[in-house]
């Protein structure tokens, strides 16, 4: 069943920041305002996601980026584990982790606006008893969670400066199991830390203007 807990904020996800879309399939005109996302594996593969009707200004992350990400991570490092996507926005990236067979996945997003959005999206793929969404900032909720995630999952808006902060309430002995993976999309050039705590950075990968950074502490 899927929790509800609801402020209403602006958005903090890259997607409404208006500087990069998440790491999922884009299929769309992005012209205008008809955008539309599809998961890119599992056994929810191919089915599309509502997203934001505004849409302009959006640079969609490619397909091979996501597929990328998954494959870097590898099937260990989803199947069966509890999830946490934070800076939600849509919930693709929560929501592909599930289609890969996640246990469990909890999405995190302070717009009021996008906190409905994944729920309607949850609804519509029929995958809402394995997920609970959090109206709240998610630095917020990393200080009141309990913690326990095997997959962590962010991209936050990229104009994000505060990336220690960040990656160090996620470093937190309760967020992240001893073989928990964190993934972090950033800008290219963001210098963040190779160690945050446990956290150990093992991999990462360059696409375009965008990285992704990989923690893990049976990595490092």
């Amino acid at each position: 069943m899927i929790q509800h807990i609801a402020t209403i904020k602006s958005c903090e996800c890259a997607w409404c920041g208006i500087v990069d879309c998440s790491v999922i399939g884009f299929v769309g005109n992005l012209g205008g305002f008809s955008v539309s996302l599809r998961i890119s594996g599992g056994y929810l593969k191919g089915r599309k996601l509502e997203s934001p009707k505004d849409g302009l200004g959006v640079r969609p992350t490619t397909e091979r980026v996501k597929l990328a990400i998954f494959s870097v991570i590898g099937t260990g490092g989803v199947e069966g584990k509890k999830c946490l996507d934070l800076f939600a926005c849509t919930g693709a990236l929560g929501i592909e982790a599930l289609s890969r067979d996640a246990k469990s996945c909890d999405f995190v997003e302070k717009s009021y606006r996008n906190y409905k959005l994944i729920n309607r999206n949850l609804r519509g793929l029929e995958i809402s008893n394995t997920s609970r969404v959090f109206c709240k900032d998610s630095k917020g909720f990393l200080g009141q969670s309990e913690g326990g995630y095997g997959l962590v999952l962010l991209d936050p808006p990229f104009a994000m400066s505060d990336w220690d902060k960040l990656m160090g309430l996620i470093a937190s002995p309760k967020i992240v199991d001893e073989e928990g993976i964190t993934v972090a999309e950033h800008p290219a050039g963001t210098v963040l830390k190779n160690e945050y705590g446990p956290l150990k950075r093992f991999s990462k990968k360059r696409y375009g203007d965008s990285e992704v950074s990989f923690y893990g502490g049976r990595h490092g």
